[in-house]
Parts: C-alpha cells; structure tokens; sequence
C-alpha cells in the first residue's frame, strides 16, 4: 500500500484535526512533498462522495456538498443549510468573478465595509486567504473554496454565468416587452 492510500487512512480517522506538519513528521517528508500528495488525493476524491479539504495547516475529510440534500434526506434532518444573506452572496460574487482580491478591493466596489461578511464566510469556509498582495501593508488576498462551488452546484469557476452574456438576455427580455 503506497503513502497515498496510507494518508487517506489517516484523515479518515483523524476528524478534524490532521496537521500537515505531522503528516511531514510522521511519514518524514517535506511538507511540500505533502502537499502535493494532499492535492493529488483532492483530485482523485473531486467526483466522489468524500472530498478532502485543505486549510492552510490542517486538511481534514468531508463529504461533497452535492451530495447535501441526499445526506439530510437519508438521516432525516429537518435542519437546512443557512442561506446566504445578499451581503454575503454580493461578496462572493465579487470574489468569484475577480479573484485573487483584497478586502479593500471588494469594499470599492460594494461601497460598505466588509470585515464581519467575511469574516463569517472564512469560518463557512466558502473563501479562504491565497496570499499576500505586494502592497502597502501586505493585506490578504482572497479566493472562493470548492465548497462555495459546492453549494453553488458546481465544480469550477468557469461555469459561473459570464456577464456579457447575462447583460445580453437581460437586454434582449427587455426589448421583447
């Protein structure tokens, strides 16, 4: 059995808190080599039911948020998943059409503070920080998740709607009335 195969045996037994610092210890390799092994499983496990997730220093199990509504039906849980407020919705959209972006940059175009927005999309763990811009005060940069993508039904950016082609029905169902 390869290392591979042994790290997916670890994450699922190890809940929520696999470091990837103690995968490199453990297995004694990099943790650049871990992460490229982490992001090879990612890949394999993309289409299935069980997704991997990466956060920053710990990479944990879960299952793919297309799979959502079948799980609740199957346990029966009367509790939906919170709906996004517009607010909310407004800045991923940014983020998702724009990214990587900052902070600042989100706020100039929605012209309002965003600090408690994102804030409570970083612990849903639809967006995440990228990096760092190489600006004045070095502010994040922020990226959408796959499990944004999840919720939102699909599995990449590229099938978002184009706003070309949205402002061209929008105008075309306005011209037909």
């Amino acid at each position: 059995m390869g290392i591979k195969e042994q790290m997916e045996s670890i994450l699922l037994l190890g809940g929520d808190e696999v470091k990837i610092r103690d995968l490199s210890k453990f297995f004694s390799i990099s943790v650049e080599k871990v992460f490229q092994i982490l992001e090879e499983l990612k890949l394999k496990r993309f289409n299935t039911g069980i997704n991997i997730e990466i956060d920053q220093e710990i990479v944990y199990l879960t299952t793919n948020p297309r799979c959502g509504e079948i799980v609740n039906m199957y346990f029966k849980q009367d509790v939906k998943p919170k709906k996004l407020s517009n607010a909310a919705l407004e800045t991923l959209s940014i983020i998702a059409y724009r990214q990587p972006i900052t902070k600042s940059e989100i706020e100039a175009v929605r012209g309002v503070s965003i600090d408690r927005v994102v804030q409570t999309l970083e612990e849903r763990k639809f967006i995440y920080v990228c990096g760092k811009k190489e600006a004045i005060g070095k502010p994040n940069l922020y990226a959408i998740t796959d499990k944004f993508l999840g919720y939102l039904g699909i599995s990449s950016v590229e099938e978002l709607p184009q706003y070309e082609n949205m402002k061209e029905k929008l105008n075309g169902t306005n011209e037909n009335k």
